[in-house]
This record gives C-alpha cells, sequence and structure tokens, in this order.
C-alpha cells in the first residue's frame, strides 16, 4: 500500500471507537436499572442498538459511496458522540430506544468502512494477516472500556463528553489516512441466494446463534449482575474477564476448526457452553463457568463464517460476508427483548435457561449433520 502508515493510524483511531462503545454497552443497562426500568425495557433499548446497526450495515456502502469513507467515518463518530450526549437529555424510555439506535447505526457505519478499507486496499498476500489485526485490536478496545470504565464519570452527561472527546481523537486520527474506496455504480446487496445455500445453511445459523447470545450478554448481563448487588467495578470485571476469555480462545479454536474440522469443534464449543450455562443457573464455579461462556460463544462466530465461506465460489464472499453480517445482527437485535421479556417474567436466572436452550438447539442441529462438516477450500 502506498501510504502505508494508514493501516496502524486507522488501528488508533477503531480503538477509541470501540474503547467508547465498550464503556457506553455496560453502563447503559447500569444506568436503566438505576432508573427502575424493568428488565423488557433495557432488553428493548439493547435491541434497538443492534436494530440501528442492521440499518447501518445496509446503508453503509451508499454512505461510502456519496461521502467517501473517511468524511463517512467521520460523520459516524459524530453521529456516535451526539447521540451519547442525547442520552443526557431525559431518562426516557423511547428517546433511549432512539439515541441507541442512532448509535448503532454509527457503529455499523464504521466497521463496514474499517474492513472495506482493508479488504480493498492491502495487499492480497497480507490481508488475512491485517484482519486478524483488527479483530485483535478492536477486542482489545472492548476490553480496555471495560477497565477504564471505573475512571469515566458516572453522570450523563459528563460520560457524553467524555465519549465527545474520544470520538473527536477517532476523527483527528482517521483524517490523517489515505484511504479512497472505489464507488460503486450498482449496489451489489444481493444476498437471498446465499441465505437459501443448503451447504452453508448451519455455518449462518450459527453466525444468528452467535448474535443472539453476544447481543444478549452485552445488553443483560450487566442487569443481571447489578441486580445481584454487584457495584459497578465488580460488573466491569466480570464483562473483562468475558471477553478476555473470548480474545485468548480465538487462535486456539480456529486452528483446531482448520485441523479437525469446523462441525466438530462447533459441537464441542456446544456442550462446553451448555455445562457453563448449567454452572451458572446453579450457582457453581461462577469464575471457571464465565469463562467457560466467553470462550464459547465469543468463537462461535468466527468458525461459522468460516464454514459458511466455505461453501460458496470466490466471487460470492463479499455476498455471504453481507448475509453472515445481517444474520447475526438480527440475532442480535430479537434476543435482548425475548430474553428480558422472559427475565422479567420469570427471573434473572432465566438469561441462562434461555442460554441453555439455544445451545441444546445447536448441538441437535450439529448432530443431525454428523459427517457432513465444510472444509476448508484451498485458496485461490
Amino acid at each position: 500500500m502506498k501510504h502505508s502508515y494508514s493501516f496502524p493510524i486507522l488501528l488508533i483511531s477503531l480503538l477509541f471507537v470501540t474503547i467508547s462503545l465498550s464503556a457506553l454497552n455496560t453502563q447503559v443497562p447500569l444506568w436503566l436499572v438505576r432508573n427502575e426500568f424493568s428488565l423488557g425495557q433495557i432488553g428493548l433499548v439493547g435491541s434497538s442498538y443492534f436494530t440501528g446497526n442492521l440499518i447501518g450495515t445496509i446503508f453503509a456502502n451508499w454512505f461510502i459511496s456519496r461521502f467517501n469513507a473517511r468524511h463517512t467515518y467521520t460523520y459516524s463518530c459524530i453521529i456516535f458522540a451526539i447521540a451519547t450526549i442525547g442520552l443526557s437529555f431525559s431518562i426516557n424510555f423511547y428517546s433511549w430506544i432512539m439515541w441507541r439506535f442512532f448509535i448503532g447505526i454509527a457503529c455499523a457505519v464504521t466497521w463496514v468502512v474499517i474492513e472495506s478499507c482493508i479488504l480493498l486496499t492491502g495487499p492480497v498476500h497480507t490481508r488475512g494477516r491485517m484482519l486478524a489485526v483488527y479483530l485483535t485490536t478492536y477486542y482489545l478496545g472492548t476490553v480496555l472500556g471495560q477497565a477504564l470504565l471505573q475512571y469515566f464519570p458516572q453522570d450523563v452527561l459528563y460520560f457524553g463528553l467524555v465519549i465527545m472527546l474520544l470520538m473527536g481523537l477517532a476523527i483527528l486520527f482517521i483524517l490523517r489516512t489515505h484511504y479512497k474506496l472505489p464507488k460503486r455504480k450498482k449496489s451489489s446487496f444481493n444476498i437471498m441466494p446465499m441465505i437459501l445455500n443448503k451447504p452453508s445453511r448451519l455455518g449462518l445459523t450459527g453466525c444468528i446463534i452467535a448474535g443472539m447470545l453476544i447481543g444478549s450478554l452485552y445488553s443483560l448481563l450487566p442487569a443481571y449482575y447489578s441486580h445481584l448487588g454487584y457495584s459497578d467495578i465488580q460488573v466491569a470485571n466480570w464483562m473483562i474477564l468475558l471477553i478476555l476469555s473470548g480474545v485468548i480462545a480465538q487462535m486456539p479454536a480456529n486452528w483446531c476448526a482448520d485441523k479437525f474440522g469446523r462441525q466438530i469443534v462447533l459441537l464441542i464449543e456446544s456442550l462446553f457452553m451448555l455445562v457453563a450455562c448449567i454452572m451458572l443457573i446453579f450457582n457453581w464455579f461462577n469464575a471457571l463457568a464465565i469463562i467457560l461462556l466467553g470462550a464459547t460463544i465469543y468463537t462461535i462466530y468466527p468458525i461459522s463464517m468460516a464454514w459458511a465461506c466455505s461453501c460458496v465460489k470466490k466471487q460470492d464472499i463479499v455476498a455471504m460476508n453481507q448475509a453472515m453480517l445481517l444474520t447475526n445482527t438480527l440475532g442480535s437485535l430479537i434476543a435482548p427483548a425475548v430474553i428480558a421479556f422472559i427475565m422479567d417474567k420469570m427471573n434473572n436466572t432465566y438469561l441462562f435457561v434461555s442460554f441453555a436452550i439455544i445451545s441444546l438447539y445447536f448441538i441437535v442441529l450439529l448432530i443431525k449433520k454428523r459427517g457432513t462438516d465444510a472444509q476448508p477450500q484451498k485458496s485461490t
């Protein structure tokens, strides 16, 4: 790439955005709990963020074509900052749904910009490594956001001002890059053939399930711990343990999937996830259970994504990626609202009961599919 320094600068910008998002995703449920919102309402606010992700994913390419990559990213950061400040206008259920929706749009657009810059401007022989560094940076920012949460102001307005500062730094760095993405004359958004592609169906199912689980964790786990009487710092520490477990498990899980087959690894992970849920339901070895939960939930998506992509031709991989991102987002926006409603009607433990049912369903599907695991294709 002509401007080789653009990639590390892009990652620094991403780090500021991810720290902001991570801190906000944990703090929002805590604010809602303090203001005596029901779990059903908390789940709907969480789902509104993922609905914004869905809309942002669909229209991101249009924004990029109209405003170019760096300006689209800049406008997204501005929307993120304004929407976070907007949360302080009133602790009102409908206004918070609206502001979280806009934050979801902004985040999805920034991810599409970053991934497009890597995929379309990076050298082919280093693209995989660049994506790996990108994901590592994203997870690092997520962990840092949780670790730094105790130093953020607790007041909604001042918290928003800190986010505005971080977004300003993200904009400053992105404008120092030299990324230019080609404009598309026609939209290539045609995912129905990918969704209907039978060999990739279980891979797509894994993406949906990963979205359901991760979306519910981000939206409801902080509220779960808050209802147990944990302080904000303790909640953040549990979230750090969960996410770090997923980060550490990434390389071993994906290596095993390449070596032994994706179906068998997903089956083993689903079994471990079921065990973790049972442990959490009965309050057995909570730390170990959270480690198991993070290590399995955060690795289901990349393995499922690799499975689905291995089932289509090279020219269809972009469309398949769009299908996977959309199905993942659909799972993320539906599950928090449904599970929160169940928790509200029953009790908080039904968060993990719901996870156990989802993992059991995936186990049944994988067992039925025995002997037909999609093996990795040779790179072309």
